[in-house]
């Protein structure tokens, strides 16, 4: 659509002479043309400074350093599960390069899969640890920089003026889902993807421009693969509605425009090889992708037509107003779910006044697209049903289709804002009932607490309604002057910085006071660590009763943060094996998602502890009188106290008996733990493989009431027996030697991975799944030499795949190339 062509042509006076005529048309457009459209190509780089004005207003404190962008409060997932394996990545880049293996997640995981969940930590890995912190703040302001500069390109391939753009690209970079989810440090970087996929689109669509499209693809595939889904089933859509918007829509176009999504978007995944594999299986393989503990029975089996609670609808509506109209982050919040889990749909205010003004102007069939198209993604609002099957049923979300439906309401109204500008035309009729709309959904009792809404944001919400409703009123009439778009440009970003401020700032915060403190992830805690490194050269795990989280809540990574191996972890995709052992084991609750990701570790039961490797304890009070006839006190360090575990089994154990995994699952709680010291756990189908042992039945396990601190020191002795004497260990290379008198089988403190190769005697042997989650191997009596190497098991056909992308992406290039050359020569007057 070309606005600027149109309004000229509205100009000509055709009472005029003909040369009069194009005179005074000449001279209107030149008098009509203000200093951003007279700019040209460099109005991006002056809405790339307006917004990192605006960023830098909102976020000074945090740029400059007085406090950090790590919040206590309902952001704590920033300190507790996205810093800490920061921590453990950059430290292992710099110490073994390539992420792959790593003891210090859980009791041990593959960390490629992940390493790069937000592309942009990768500058912070390589600056290192020590400047993660600090670095947090300035990572969010190049999304939001790049974000929006992005997005601008994008408007202008819309062939919207600069003012246009140049007001899209600061709503959307400081749209909720960006400034909140930035704060979560996760859904600015799904935005970022999601803008330049956008772009690399409207290339493709409207200047047949390909090479763009498999970036967002590839930086896609290395992040989350499952939003290849999200952004692919919107991005369809998309291009639907573009067809029928440029008025070409039909079958041939359709198939034309897909083909080339899809053969581009392969290239893109090819690219990623690497990566994409070995995020697929992990989340294919963790406890929430593999089905054991997910929600979508539930959430599938719910009325298809049921519709959202009146909390959920009222949460959903505030938030179109603002982030905070409902409770900051750091208040208690009075909407559905959490401040961070509720629908971010805020992408400024004068978008809910502008975007039913698109319709008027939009022609039938053009309209009707527009209308279907909203109403794909404003429906499962109120059918929460299609909202869960958008999500494949795997949780009850909003997150990425917060952004989708945001940015549906900033597309309509850009489109407004041109045509009203240029037309100088409003619809009355549609503009009050659009105002009257709004004031009535601002204070309609969604809640049954009086005082659910922020009564101080309200009333400036309602106010700035008001200041942008006679703001359009008088630019949509004729001869309106020309400045008072730049009032209403003004007006937006008093808006946004207002609002803005409160979502950033109104959080507890780290402050840089207490990291210069000895406190948080810099306690004691570090020289204990520091004291037991120095002091023990062997393979040990660390628990700690305490966590050392400067959040509200206990942390479970600490391990990460702090650089030692522990048994906890806070993951969204902990290690399949490792959880199953947890839930044989009675520690986690088979099918409930939460232990799935707050996975509390082995902390409190020494018998387990024992068996894999926890040496040490830490604690800031008296230690459980459980461990009083377990643990030696070793030192002290300010309010940080060292025991050492007496009562410790080897890390390569081996043992001459087993239980089937079905007859164990039975047993009480405590039972399992007394029963693991005299007999390994085999699941049913492996116990062909392991010929020869005595087999423990029910009637043979030891009574509950019989069970004694001399059966748990006697078990521990017998395992040490015949044990694994290791000459090497690292985070993928295990190496040792073993005699044994009789055929037995060793138990190795590693969660199965199909990663880690296992050799005995220099020959490869398949290994075994011990106590649901622990990697074993059936050894025959006599000497034997053990290695164990992990390798990622897909990276180098991922590599290969890479490898096929780059060839198919070049030969693409030349091709295309030398075909429009040859287009050229072929059109080329004689």
């Amino acid at each position: 659509m070309f606005y600027m062509a149109k309004a000229r042509k509205n100009i000509i006076n055709e009472n005029l002479p003909k040369q009069k005529t194009e005179a005074a048309a000449s001279k209107a457009v030149v008098n009509n043309i203000d200093f951003l459209e007279r700019s040209g190509n460099k109005a991006v780089l002056f809405a790339t400074g307006l917004i990192a004005l605006t960023a830098f207003i909102v976020l000074k404190d945090y740029l400059l350093f007085e406090k950090v962008y790590l919040f206590k409060d309902i952001g704590n997932d920033t300190i507790q599960g996205l810093y800490p394996p920061n921590c453990m990545n950059a430290d292992y880049l710099h110490k073994y390069g390539l992420p792959k293996w790593s003891f210090s997640a859980g009791m041990g995981q593959n960390i490629f899969a992940g390493f790069l969940f937000d592309p942009f930590n990768i500058f912070l890995y390589i600056a290192g640890k020590d400047y993660l912190m600090y670095g947090m703040v300035y990572k969010e302001l190049a999304k939001i920089l790049l974000t929006g500069f992005i997005f601008f390109r994008y408007l202008k391939i819309l062939n919207l003026s600069n003012y246009t753009a140049l007001t899209g690209s600061l709503l959307l970079s400081f749209c909720g889902f960006i400034i909140v989810g930035g704060e979560w440090n996760v859904f600015s970087n799904e935005a970022f993807e999601f803008v330049l996929l956008l772009l690399s689109f409207e290339l493709l669509f409207t200047k047949n421009k390909w090479y763009l499209f498999p970036l967002p693809i590839f930086i896609i595939c290395i992040s989350m693969p499952f939003n290849l889904y999200v952004y692919g089933f919107f991005i369809a859509c998309y291009a639907v509605l573009r067809l029928f918007h440029t008025g070409t829509f039909s079958a041939k176009n359709v198939i034309s425009i897909f083909a080339k999504m899809i053969g581009l978007g392969i290239i893109g995944m090819l690219l990623s090889g690497p990566f994409l594999i070995e995020n697929i299986f992990q989340l294919l393989e963790s406890p929430r992708g593999s089905g054991n503990t997910s929600f979508t029975h539930s959430l599938s089996s719910a009325p298809i037509f049921a519709i959202a609670d009146k909390v959920l609808l009222g949460t959903s509506v505030m938030r179109f107003f603002s982030n905070d109209l409902l409770g900051t982050g750091k208040v208690i919040f009075r909407g559905w779910n959490n401040f961070l889990e509720a629908p971010m749909f805020y992408c400024g205010l004068p978008c809910l006044i502008l975007m039913p003004q698109v319709f008027p102007f939009l022609e039938k069939q053009v309209r009707i697209a527009f209308i279907v198209f909203i109403s794909i993604w404003i429906l499962p609002v109120i059918f929460p049903y299609f909202r869960h099957a958008f999500w494949l049923f795997t949780g009850d979300y909003f997150r990425g289709y917060s952004f989708f439906i945001a940015f549906v309401f900033l597309y309509y109204s850009l489109h407004a804002l041109e045509l009203i500008i240029q037309k100088r035309k409003i619809n009355i009729v549609v503009f009050v009932a659009t105002l009257s709309a709004l004031f009535v959904l601002l204070n309609y009792p969604f809640f049954p607490d009086k005082d659910a809404v922020d009564h101080s944001i309200s009333i400036f919400v309602s106010g700035m309604i008001i200041t942008y409703g006679a703001l359009l009123f008088f630019m949509g009439r004729q001869g309106s002057p020309a400045f008072l778009k730049y009032v209403f440009l003004a007006a937006i970003i008093f808006e946004l910085i207002h609002l803005s401020d409160i979502s950033a700032n109104e959080r507890d915060a780290l402050t840089a006071d207490e990291l210069s403190q000895k406190g948080g992830y810099n306690d004691y805690s570090v020289d204990a660590i520091n004291y037991i490194k120095h002091t023990d050269g062997s393979f040990y795990r660390i628990d700690k009763t305490y966590g050392s989280s400067p959040a509200y809540y206990p942390s479970l990574n600490d391990g990460m943060a702090q650089g030692y191996y522990g048994t906890s972890s806070y993951n969204s995709f902990n290690q399949e094996y490792y959880v199953k052992y947890l839930q044989l084991m009675g520690i986690a609750n088979k099918g409930d998602e939460h232990d799935s990701r707050w996975a509390k570790g082995l902390i409190n039961w020494p018998i387990l502890e024992s068996e894999n490797c926890v040496k040490y304890i830490l604690t800031k009070s008296r230690l459980d009188p459980i461990y009083d006839s377990v643990c030696d006190s070793v030192a002290t360090f300010g309010n940080v106290k060292v025991y050492r575990n007496k009562l410790l089994a080897p890390f390569g154990f081996t043992i001459g008996s087993f239980i089937r995994e079905s007859i164990f699952d039975s047993l009480a709680f405590v039972q399992k733990q007394f029963v693991s010291l005299v007999a390994c756990v085999v699941q049913d189908k492996d116990v062909p493989k392991i010929h020869g042992l005595k087999e423990l039945q029910l009637k043979d396990t030891i009574p509950p009431n019989t069970l004694t601190f001399d059966n748990y020191r006697h078990g521990i002795k017998e395992l040490s027996k015949d044990a694994l004497v290791i000459s090497k260990f690292g985070e993928t290379l295990i190496a040792g030697k073993i005699d044994l008198k009789e055929d037995k089988v060793m138990y190795l403190s590693v969660p199965y991975d199909g990663g880690w190769k296992l050799k005995v005697d220099g020959h490869a042997e398949d290994k075994m799944i011990l106590n649901a989650g622990m990697t074993g191997i059936y050894l025959t009596k006599g000497a034997h030499t053990i290695e164990m190497v992990y390798n990622m098991r897909f990276f180098k056909t991922g590599l290969y795949l890479c490898l096929l992308g780059v060839v198919l992406y070049m030969g693409l290039w030349f091709f295309v190339k030398k075909y429009r050359g040859n287009n050229t020569k072929l059109n080329k007057p004689t």
